[in-house]
């Protein structure tokens, strides 16, 4: 069976990442008989090492030198030491460590659970394990696409009545097909493309600080990747590195064919601020993050996020014309249809043929993003659902601490609350937000 296991990134000029996960599959698969006690690695108890706190120090110091270039190469120890310490972390008492203990704790509980529970428990598939991968719990595929549909027929509800008050002539499927062909809605130039961006970019940061208290230091660019090798997407980003002068990049596609100007605004919330850049610029200024933790990434918290940030130009203004709510629109359904696709290929048998089929018969992205999409979807199974399964938990947080605080709702602390420690497990996010809607709650009144 193939196992969908996570990327094991270690420190620089270690075993380089691809041979590290194959090691960790290779190993993972010695331990699949469950080795006897007797034949496994037996770790001495540290002096002094019984509080819980630093157990977990322990445990995360042990688990990042498995992960990186100073763990055994023999493949039966190396599953002897995963097997061992995910005893351990069974046995530590997770309600006696603090709130940010808790969180070490629970991202060190998914990554081991990932390779564990492929080889242990009968009933995973390799699909069940990239879910478990990127949304961080367990996912019924069915329940994924049922919900998918839903949301398409929401979207769709949507798209119809926009339609009707923008141009009452034309239905939403040919309003679709007009808008994906029409030159009218796309830059004749990169120049173009990229003014009109950085234009909407700096619209959306003078509003910011009505939903934030304070935003990240470091800036950010938005460029087309020029003449280097670069993926066909529609956009992405590329986080700042460490250093003086680090910043961060949006990186558009070189063809402005490729990108509708309508979709402009919910892609720059998405990929910049308050999107990407702002999470992760926030993270590496404010957050004190383990060095075992730093390359982590939690697809859910990541692009729920962005997908979250797209949802806020509402509260910013910037869905200022019916084609940028269009446009908005366009890539919440983008997202819907994820859910659909990924676990129709990967579920439910369906052919790439039938996945662009059904994206092009919802949305009006342009034909070539389409086929790059399911590309995506076919080389990384799991990745494309987090989206909406991120967004949803987000959105069901704020619901829950308006619905909570009443007219006592800060939006700009709860935001803090979201991104104070960085990348979580959407649980512990959950969790972090009810202690602080309880204290809120309790709070004496000024």
């Amino acid at each position: 069976m193939h196992l969908a296991l996570p990327p094991l990134r270690g420190p620089r000029g270690g075993r380089p990442a691809a041979l590290r996960a194959l090691l960790f599959a290779v190993a993972l698969l010695f331990a699949g008989s469950a080795p006897a006690a007797a034949s496994r690695p037996q770790r001495a108890e540290p002096p002094g090492a019984t509080d819980p706190a630093e157990q977990l120090g322990r445990m995360t110091r042990l688990y990042a030198g498995l992960v990186g270039d100073t763990g055994p190469d023999d493949p039966a120890a190396l599953a002897g030491e995963f097997i061992l310490l995910t005893a351990e972390l069974a046995q530590l008492d997770r309600s006696e460590l603090s709130e940010v203990s808790r969180i070490d704790y629970d991202i060190l509980d998914w990554r081991l659970g990932l390779g564990i529970a492929a080889v242990m428990e009968d009933e995973l598939s390799a699909y069940d394990v990239a879910l478990l991968r990127h949304t961080g719990e367990r996912q019924d595929p069915e329940a994924l696409h049922a919900l998918g549909l839903r949301e398409v027929e929401r979207l769709r509800g949507e798209m119809d009545a926009l339609v009707a008050r923008y141009d009452a002539r034309l239905d939403l499927a040919e309003f679709l097909e007009a808008a994906r062909v029409d030159e009218r809605l796309y830059a004749g130039s990169q120049q173009e493309m990229l003014g009109y961006a950085r234009a909407t970019a700096v619209r959306i940061r003078s509003g910011l600080s009505e939903l934030f208290h304070e935003s990240p230091a470091t800036g950010f660019q938005i460029v087309t990747p020029g003449n280097r090798e670069a993926p066909g997407y529609m956009a992405w980003y590329q986080g700042p590195g460490r250093g003086r002068n680090a910043r961060g990049y949006v990186v558009l596609n070189s063809d402005p064919g490729q990108v509708p100007l309508f979709v402009l605004d919910a892609l720059l919330l998405h990929e910049a601020a308050p999107g990407h850049h702002f999470q992760m610029a926030w993270t590496s200024e404010t957050v004190d993050t383990p060095n075992w933790r730093r390359d982590i990434m939690l697809t859910v918290y990541v692009e729920g996020w962005g997908l979250y940030a797209e949802s806020l130009g509402t509260d910013l203004g910037v869905y200022r014309h019916p084609m940028s709510e269009f446009g908005r629109l366009n890539l919440e359904m983008w997202r819907a249809i994820r859910l659909v696709v990924d676990t129709g290929l990967h579920a439910f048998d369906w052919n790439p043929g039938r996945a662009a089929q059904f994206f092009a018969d919802h949305t009006a992205l342009p034909r070539a993003q389409i086929a790059v999409e399911i590309r995506r979807y076919t080389d990384n199974p799991g990745q494309a659902v987090a989206y909406k399964i991120g967004e949803r938990r987000f959105l069901a947080m704020r619901e829950r601490a308006e619905a909570a605080l009443g007219p006592a709702f800060d939006v700009r602390a709860f935001h803090s609350v979201l991104l104070r420690y960085g990348p979580v497990p959407m649980s512990t996010l959950d969790e972090i937000v009810d202690t602080w809607i309880a204290t809120e709650l309790t709070a004496p009144e000024d």
